[in-house]
């Protein structure tokens, strides 16, 4: 039955996002549990990432260094009863003085940037129940400048969820919050830079401009959370003259290419007669899609040192770059996961029908706690500040963008998705649109596993009949994501026999209609002439889903 279309216009929000620490309790909930979400009905996000915990951090003060602040962490519970584990995370400009009562403290090297080489964290259990929230207190004290997120995770057998405070760190003063400028500096990047995937590149828009008297090179990079130096491909490049008097002239834009590397050229004469002051600006965004600030909705720009008085048929090499502060690193590696997409998805606009193309908009700030979800409403996904950490999860979520502009803003009804789980039973709706929106991640990332930014993974391809914990059929979006994971993949296991191209029957059946369930989608399929034999249908098979009857 469809609904009304101002009904449908609800959020959708990201897979399983309850944050846990590797080695704790898988926090997805089975159909059933005898509790009700946090969040489950706002209107704008009906809560795919809500949870029956809820997790609040709060500071006594914003310290600056050498000072002092109490932490206070907050657990509530919708259950009768919760048995919790709890794991309470400090990035390396903070140090624990006192612990929570009954938590032990340990550190460990981290690559991720926004966490500056290092976390100590303070781990333990505790318990909640309805009446009776399990509220925690240590003490921190600030050893160095930069942004810092304090981040608390709690989980149960069967639920979790997280908690960050956000702040930044200040030698004679400090604030709350994690502030981006609207232009940022750069630093140097190592060398060593590497593509971020082996597809083949996409220009996502013109490439360079016209040849003048001089021009600027460089390359444009940044750390991604394994601690790997990469590139970024398709990012706008825009190169200024820095005229004394405070007006910037803008002399040549472009895109940086596969290497991230730009070549731009321009006239050379400055007004004062002499030769440009030239410096390059990085941008997340091009015509196709952009990283924008959740709150300013403009995209993060990075402005490198000034070359003065570059010489007449001089050319300025900016050299690698990356941004200058570790906390924007996400910004530009969910950038980059989007070029990787963009790679992928097949056309010159992300629906390849279309002639007139979306722009792709991904809201995330540093110290965003608006996330996970994709917003029918806005045509937007927002990310929470530690998402670009994990790339499914960033594809998964523009996975709902590609599918509402594929479907022109129709798209379909998904009951009992609020909140749902890659294992658990939800409706047909629910796990075809969730189930959808994994799989297109899988394909681009060449990776059957959702990667949490934890570091909790859960193999999509592995269950079958009898998988402990799985529920069975087209109502469960992971055994979804299997068959069409099962249909393109080469990796076959026993009674799996199909290897078709991704981007041959599945992705054109999915152009070609709007399919509500997954066994709608596979009747199109039918009725475009693709494979719906014994072999197509025992990959489903495989997944429990028989379509035989």
């Amino acid at each position: 039955m469809q609904v009304p279309r101002i009904a449908r216009r609800a959020a959708l929000c990201g897979a399983l996002l309850a944050l846990v620490t590797p080695g704790l309790a898988v926090s997805e909930t089975p159909q059933g549990a005898a509790c009700s979400p946090f969040g489950a009905t706002q209107a704008d996000r009906t809560g795919e990432w809500a949870s029956c915990l809820d997790v609040a951090v709060r500071l006594s003060e914003a310290p600056a260094v050498g000072k002092q602040a109490r932490v206070d962490i907050e657990v509530r519970t919708t259950a009768e009863r919760s048995d919790l584990a709890l794991d309470v995370r400090l990035p390396a400009g903070l140090e624990w003085v006192q612990t929570p009562a009954g938590l032990r403290a340990e550190s460990s090297v981290s690559q991720v940037p926004a966490d500056n080489g290092k976390v100590h964290r303070a781990v333990g259990a505790g318990r909640a129940d309805r009446v009776r929230p399990l509220r925690l207190s240590g003490t921190v004290r600030a050893v160095a400048e930069g942004a810092a997120e304090i981040r608390a995770a709690a989980s149960t057998a069967t639920d979790a969820d997280t908690g960050s405070a956000f702040l930044t760190v200040g030698a004679q003063r400090s604030t709350f919050g994690i502030t981006a400028r609207d232009t940022n500096a750069t630093a140097p990047a190592d060398q060593g830079t590497r593509a971020h995937a082996h597809l083949a590149h996409k220009p996502a828009g013109p490439t360079g401009a016209s040849a003048g008297t001089a021009c600027a090179t460089g390359t444009w990079g940044y750390v991604d959370h394994t601690g790997a130096t990469r590139v970024s491909a398709n990012a706008q490049v825009a190169v200024y003259d820095a005229d004394a008097t405070g007006r910037h002239d803008l002399l040549a834009t472009g895109l940086t290419d596969a290497t991230g590397r730009f070549r731009l050229c321009f006239d050379n004469t400055d007004e004062d007669g002499t030769g440009q002051d030239v410096y390059a600006q990085f941008a997340t965004e091009n015509a196709h899609w952009m990283i924008q600030h959740g709150r300013t909705r403009k995209s993060y720009r990075f402005d490198s040192p000034v070359r003065a008085d570059l010489a007449a048929g001089a050319t300025a090499d900016f050299g690698a770059v990356k941004p200058a502060d570790p906390a924007l690193m996400r910004g530009v590696e969910a950038f980059d996961v989007m070029n990787t997409a963009w790679n992928w998805t097949p056309g010159t606009c992300w629906d390849a029908r279309d002639t007139t193309c979306r722009k792709g908009r991904i809201n995330w700030a540093p110290d965003s706690t608006d996330g996970t979800y994709y917003s029918l409403r806005e045509n937007a996904v927002h990310l929470a500040a530690a998402d670009p950490d994990s790339n499914i999860l960033v594809l998964h979520e523009f996975g709902h963008a590609i599918m509402d502009d594929v479907y022109e803003d129709d798209f379909p009804p998904a009951p009992d998705c609020s909140p749902h789980y890659i294992h658990r039973t939800s409706s047909q709706g629910c796990a075809w649109t969730e189930g959808f929106a994994t799989w297109y991640g899988v394909m681009i990332l060449d990776d059957p596993t959702f990667r949490w930014p934890d570091g909790r993974t859960r193999d999509l391809e592995g269950p079958t009949w009898g998988t402990p914990e799985w529920d069975d059929g087209d109502v469960v979006e992971g055994r979804v994501l299997g068959a069409m994971i099962d249909l393109a993949d080469t990796a076959n296991e026993p009674g799996d026999t199909c290897s078709e191209d991704p981007l041959g029957p599945q992705w054109t059946t999915f152009l070609n209609h709007v399919s509500g369930t997954f066994q709608q989608f596979w009747a199109q399929r039918a009725a475009d002439g693709y494979d719906v034999g014994a072999a197509a249908q025992a990959c489903l098979y495989h997944n429990t889903i028989d379509y035989r009857h």
